[in-house]
């Protein structure tokens, strides 16, 4: 899926959830350029750090402390900045995504959407349904794939409607 952003993850990667992104250097310049929150998906190898932000209910979140109203999709940003400048023996290539429905897609700043690359469930949900024959003996990707299904509809009141068709039909 993320070869069509120019991304090649290796073999070998990690996919750590509600990764903590609170920046632990007293050298690093918090006022301008704080850290903090929970990344929801971090993927990572050698060579790349992956961001994605799900975003299925909720708008992007800012915290109150922040006295320049930063955004967590900035928090995120300047973390993973830090973790490549202070952390890293080689240059690592960042990227960062919000997962969204396509009812739900976020309100961000022309900076956060230079940064960030919006993708749907529908997106997402395409590139796995022409790939599923990989998947097809595995009963939990399976579920995951139904139930994101509700996510791929412009509206969820087109989701409903065609639920209740399904529940109708049967």
């Amino acid at each position: 899926f993320f070869y069509k952003y120019g991304i090649a993850l290796k073999r070998k990667f990690a996919v750590l959830r509600e990764h903590s992104a609170k920046i632990e250097d007293e050298t690093w310049n918090h006022e301008s350029n704080p850290g903090g929150g929970r990344i929801d998906l971090l993927i990572c190898d050698n060579e790349n750090l992956i961001v994605i932000e799900n975003k299925i209910m909720s708008g992007i979140n800012t915290v109150a402390t922040d006295i320049n109203d930063r955004t967590q999709l900035n928090r995120y940003v300047n973390y993973i900045d830090w973790l490549v400048k202070n952390n890293c023996e080689q240059k690592l290539n960042s990227y960062f995504f919000i997962l969204t429905p396509s009812y739900n897609k976020p309100a961000i700043s022309k900076e956060m959407a230079s940064k960030y690359k919006v993708i749907t469930y529908a997106d997402l949900y395409r590139f796995l349904k022409e790939h599923i024959y990989v998947f097809y003996n595995d009963d939990n990707f399976i579920a995951f794939f139904e139930a994101m299904e509700r996510h791929t509809y412009n509206n969820i009141n087109d989701y409903l409607y065609y639920e209740m068709q399904e529940k109708f039909y049967r």
